[in-house]
């Protein structure tokens, strides 16, 4: 075998280690945050596909469906495992250990060698060890915009692999806008940062190439197709939702949009440098003991690194490679959508802006490489500057390695699916976050269907993460209501007090730990509204 050969083998088998080893890791990590009725409503979903039914007909899905992502990733799962709550934890375990491989080999691009090398373990260290509690919950548990990060990757690298093509390059634009749509179809939030961005810097790339510069037109042909093929993107996206309802398959609920009041802003802008903070590690606001605290710490390293890896792409923005400037603007224009939208609630909305982690990420791997080298060791401190990255890498690497190793949870619910079993109750109703929770955990032997109190009156809760047949009395059945009186927030009380006045009272009643669980010797389907 030639040795260019073996070269490129060693590497292949050292990146199938190291990806194996990263998914491995995140996968442990995962468990240690419960699954709940989030990811649990998307596994379902894409049970009910595996089993043919393709186009989700019947289901009202959140405002994100993730119908061409994480779907399709689950019933792949699904597929090898069967149904059940790990389904979860393995796909946000993939999910995560492509984006870090991802991030680093666009971060590399096309430089090779010392450089090429610093590039990637630039971007791939940033985002090496996640933080354990919330910026956990938000990267590696239920989809949620942080999977949607992955083809928008992927199209980066087309982009990027593109510019330096010459023949058939109409395939780049091509493959860009199916790339685009397919994503969009799934999460419109791939529009805001991924179409418009990758419009607005060709557009004026073009433009300035014209008027400016004075070039030739054939020189912004590519800018000009790029712009259009994210346009056009937008257009396939809408239409493709729409034949999908039209086929009568799922609907979404629309997305919340709007502008925040200007007495939240100040409040809106303070949980966005928070939640940035959380993306990288590095939020100590959020440490629950002195470990995290140092932890922390340490991933303040990779914030300065994305902070001086930002400002340099700003301070040299219309000298910069295209690819730079997409992932300035779609960073820019995703804080923005955050920070002056209404969908900022609590640190959990961190995942909004999920993406910015590993665009951030290949900025800092683009930008600081090529300057880092080119410093020479005039003092002892400069001249540690290797030996500092390397142990700040491993101090990642550790932090991964501890976050892997904390014992893992149940998932939400996992005990009354449990008592469910036992006293032999295996259709009924609850409320939404203990429904489908228990439902996949029991790996749909006991089907519970989420029910809410809307506008005093007890309904099935079909309008959100729900399918129709569930609630159709001819093909259903359901003879008991869970409900819980905590945590704040969750309290469900009333629901039994109103299917009491239209089903009678019940049967049974039965007290276990914060759950009440009522049993009627009826199908309670035929009393909903």
């Amino acid at each position: 075998m030639p040795r260019s050969a073996r070269t490129r083998a060693a590497w292949l088998t050292a990146i199938a280690l190291l990806a194996a080893g990263l998914f491995t890791a995140y996968l442990f990590q995962s468990r240690t945050q419960a699954v709940n009725s989030d990811g649990a409503s998307n596994a379902l979903q894409a049970w009910d596909m595996l089993h043919g039914n393709v186009l989700l007909r019947g289901w009202t899905v959140s405002d994100v469906s993730f119908y061409t992502t994480e779907l399709p990733q689950y019933a792949f799962v699904e597929a090898v495992r069967g149904l059940g709550s790990d389904v979860v934890h393995v796909s946000a375990a993939m999910t995560y250990t492509l984006l870090v491989l991802l991030a680093a080999w666009l971060a590399k691009g096309r430089a090779t060698g010392r450089e090429g090398l610093l590039r990637a373990l630039l971007a791939g260290g940033i985002m090496l060890a996640p933080s354990l509690g919330s910026a956990t919950y938000t990267l590696l548990l239920s989809p949620d915009h942080t999977g949607t990060a992955v083809p928008l990757l992927v199209t980066w690298l087309i982009i990027d692999r593109g510019e330096g093509v010459t023949r058939r390059r109409w395939l780049v634009p091509a493959a860009v806008c199916l790339l685009l749509a397919w994503t969009a179809v799934a999460d419109p939030l791939a529009e805001v940062i991924g179409a418009a961005p990758l419009a607005a810097v060709c557009g004026v790339r073009a433009c300035l190439k014209l008027v400016r510069r004075r070039e030739p037109f054939r020189s912004v042909r590519y800018e000009l197709s790029l712009a259009a093929a994210a346009a056009l993107s937008v257009g396939i996206a809408y239409g493709a939702v729409k034949a999908v309802a039209a086929a009568g398959g799922w609907t979404a609920t629309p997305v919340r949009a709007g502008l925040v009041a200007g007495s939240t802003l100040g409040g809106n802008a303070q949980l966005m440098g928070r939640g940035v903070l959380e993306l990288l590690g590095a939020d100590w606001l959020d440490a629950q003991s002195d470990l995290a605290v140092y932890f922390a710490a340490v991933h303040l390293a990779g914030a300065v690194l994305v902070a001086c890896g930002f400002l340099l792409t700003v301070r040299r923005f219309f000298r910069g490679d295209l690819l730079s400037q997409v992932l300035l603007v779609a960073i820019v224009a995703n804080l923005a959508a955050y920070t002056f939208g209404v969908a900022v609630r609590d640190l959990h909305s961190t995942r909004e802006i999920a993406a910015v982690l590993p665009f951030a990420a290949v900025l800092a791997g683009r930008r600081l490489a090529a300057p880092l080298l080119a410093r020479r060791p005039a003092s002892a401190l400069a001249g540690a500057a290797p030996l500092t990255g390397a142990v700040l890498l491993a101090g990642y690497a550790a932090m991964l390695g501890f976050g892997a190793s904390q014992a893992s949870v149940p998932a939400d619910n996992a005990d009354l699916t449990t008592w469910l079993s036992a006293h032999g109750l295996s259709h009924g109703l609850a409320g939404y976050w203990q429904a489908n929770s228990v439902t996949l955990d029991s790996g749909n032997s006991i089907q519970v269907r989420a029910v809410a109190i809307n506008g005093g009156t007890l309904m099935s809760e079909a309008y959100w993460e729900a399918k129709k047949d569930w609630y159709e009395p001819s093909v259903s059945y359901a003879n008991f209501l869970v409900t819980i009186d905590s945590p704040p927030g969750q309290s469900d009380t009333a629901l039994r007090s109103h299917l009491t006045a239209l089903a009678g009272r019940p049967a049974h009643v039965y007290e276990f730990g914060r759950y009440t669980i009522a049993v009627w010797d009826r199908n309670l389907l035929t009393a909903l509204g």
